[in-house]
């Protein structure tokens, strides 16, 4: 199964795990360690009451929210997020099912989506499982689940809502305080949370809104770490965590810097542009590589042919990136039209309305 709808680091730590238990109406499955899991009913717990009486209005808008509050927002997460399983889920052996004759929507896949992996290769944080088994299904035109308590979950749409929690979400030195239960620190891996939820978004080439790949001159750059649109996981991610943070009364100066300095990463991570290039680095490559080209062109014709075969190679591979460089100074020049892609998701599911979601957080709460 590929692995493309990650948030990873490259850290260790172990958990007990406990039996599986329904929340809210979403499954937790025993493979997730028991102090995980009464933290995420913590986190849901408290998303859910939360009053909101500030937000950014970006949220609302990126969410298509009809208004802002804690069962709203439980209800956006709900509709993408029905089973979380732990990182020491084994997806090998009976635990993978597999069923022909499945057809699935006639829309082009993600690009290059049989290349794509964990391009930092680290421990897992969260992940989208069930947007992953859609797409390789979806790929390898078979439908494609997971066993859960002897059931068979498959995944005939993003929607199917299987999220995996790593260890790293959990991890100390990662978290905003040394405090687990700590208000920043539920913000913050709520907003984590709606940062995966949207990977159960999207349809044809932009199913599960796959990460894109850094571009030069960013400080991810080479990695699938950035979105190439304005409503993606990381500006979703950076909305949430916004409006959380408006509403903490708890947090610290020291808590809402940190949050701060997590907003903005995940706002560095949407890049709209090919590049993240100045002019002023741009003209200076050109400039470079012009002085190399200008010596090539002067150079070749007084040697032979044998000889000169070598620096014409690299003669036309400095062209071309004289190309590239005139490409990315054009673009830059161009005024910035955001990316909005349409979060409709493929195949079938069902909308379910906030009174129905608040009737299961309620439920469970009162137990």
């Amino acid at each position: 199964m590929i692995k493309t709808l990650s948030t990873i680091i490259i850290l260790s730590i172990s958990f007990n795990s406990q039996a599986s238990e329904k929340f809210a109406g979403i499954y937790f499955d025993s493979s997730l360690p028991a102090s995980q899991l009464r933290t995420m009913k913590d986190d849901l717990t408290y998303l859910y009451k939360n009053p909101i009486t500030d937000f950014d209005p970006e949220f609302q808008t990126m969410a298509e929210l009809p208004k802002v509050d804690g069962p709203q927002m439980y209800n956006w997460i709900y509709n993408r997020v029905k089973y979380i399983i732990g990182q020491d889920y084994q997806f090998s052996g009976r635990n993978l099912v597999k069923k022909t004759g499945h057809v699935f929507p006639a829309t082009p896949l993600p690009p290059s989506i049989s290349n794509r992996a964990n391009a930092l290769a680290g421990i897992i944080i969260m992940s989208n499982t069930g947007a992953d088994l859609y797409l390789t299904g979806k790929r390898d035109n078979i439908l494609s689940g997971i066993k859960l308590d002897g059931d068979s979950v498959f995944a005939p749409s993003p929607r199917v809502g299987i999220l995996q929690v790593g260890e790293g979400l959990f991890l100390e030195r990662l978290a905003v305080n040394k405090d687990q239960n700590s208000e920043a620190n539920k913000i913050k891996r709520i907003g984590t949370i709606f940062h995966e939820a949207r990977h159960s978004d999207g349809h044809a080439n932009h199913i599960g809104f796959i990460h894109d790949e850094c571009p030069p001159g960013h400080n991810m750059s080479g990695f699938e770490a950035c979105d190439g649109s304005s409503n993606g996981s990381y500006s979703l991610e950076a909305v949430a965590l916004k409006s959380l943070l408006l509403n903490c009364l708890t947090c610290s100066n020291e808590d809402k810097t940190k949050l701060s300095v997590d907003i903005a990463d995940s706002f560095n991570r949407v890049v709209l542009r090919t590049h993240v290039k100045t002019e002023a680095q741009l003209k200076e490559e050109m400039e470079t590589y012009q002085r190399v080209i200008d010596f090539y062109i002067g150079y070749i014709p007084q040697v032979s042919k044998e000889a000169a075969e070598p620096s014409i190679k690299e003669l036309k591979r400095l062209q071309d990136l004289m190309k590239v460089c005139e490409a990315q100074l054009k673009e830059l020049k161009t005024p910035l039209v955001p990316k909005i892609l349409d979060p409709k998701p493929e195949g079938p599911y069902v909308e379910v309305p906030v009174e129905t979601s608040s009737q299961l957080m309620n439920a469970s709460i009162a137990k």
